[in-house]
């Protein structure tokens, strides 16, 4: 099965270009943007901004499958990127990526840590310090989990979590598995507020 999520978002084919397009679009409540992949040449479409918008700040929308029709073709898209305006914080410009099962699409995952209460080293005062808060990841379309879970059950302070503390479900692979061979590591309270201040003293040096 597709990891495909229900959508809203009205998407049709736009057949001009450049800004005084790009505003008109904007100014009926549309976002221009582009879907891009496999071996077919890049679509240019039309966005509705409301629909965009009410989307675009679920946790769910970078990481899931769309299945669209525009125009008489079904289109599967990946969304990619949304630029925003930095003054009126309105959605410029979105991108998409088309796939297909054969595709694999790279994406950065959360980590979410579970069996914290079950967990030694946290009990005496430590803290997980995160080496990665999301793990860039190759994955099939269809097996793009929401998170992964880093379970730090009976974990002493002074140990680590490598990458396999994750234990990847099928279809997904580190990206880069020598650059995030280690995920966190359990530190002790005191070694985390040395961190802080050692931060805190390099900020106001350097300002």
């Amino acid at each position: 099965m597709w990891g495909e999520m229900a959508s809203e978002l009205r998407i049709s084919e736009r057949l001009g270009s450049g800004k005084r397009e790009a505003r008109r679009l904007r100014h009926n409540g549309f976002v221009p943007g582009i879907i891009y992949g496999t071996e077919k040449e890049p679509l240019k479409v039309a966005v509705g901004e409301k629909e965009l918008l009410s989307e675009c700040y679920s946790s769910a929308f970078m990481g899931h499958v769309i299945n669209t029709k525009i125009g008489s073709c079904n289109e599967k898209i990946l969304p990619r990127s949304v630029d925003f305006d930095p003054v009126t914080d309105r959605p410029v410009h979105v991108d998409f990526l088309r796939v297909s099962k054969d595709s694999k699409v790279k994406i950065h995952i959360p980590i979410e840590v579970i069996n914290a209460d079950k967990c030694a080293g946290l009990k005496k005062g430590g803290l997980v310090n995160f080496v990665v808060h999301q793990l860039e990841c190759l994955c099939s379309p269809d097996a793009i989990p929401d998170k992964l879970v880093l379970d730090v059950a009976r974990k002493e302070i002074g140990e680590s979590f490598a990458l396999d503390s994750l234990k990847l479900p099928a279809g997904v692979s580190a990206a880069h598995p020598e650059r995030d061979a280690v995920i966190a590591t359990l530190v002790g309270a005191k070694v985390s507020d040395d961190a802080d201040k050692t931060a805190s003293t390099e900020g106001q040096s350097a300002g």
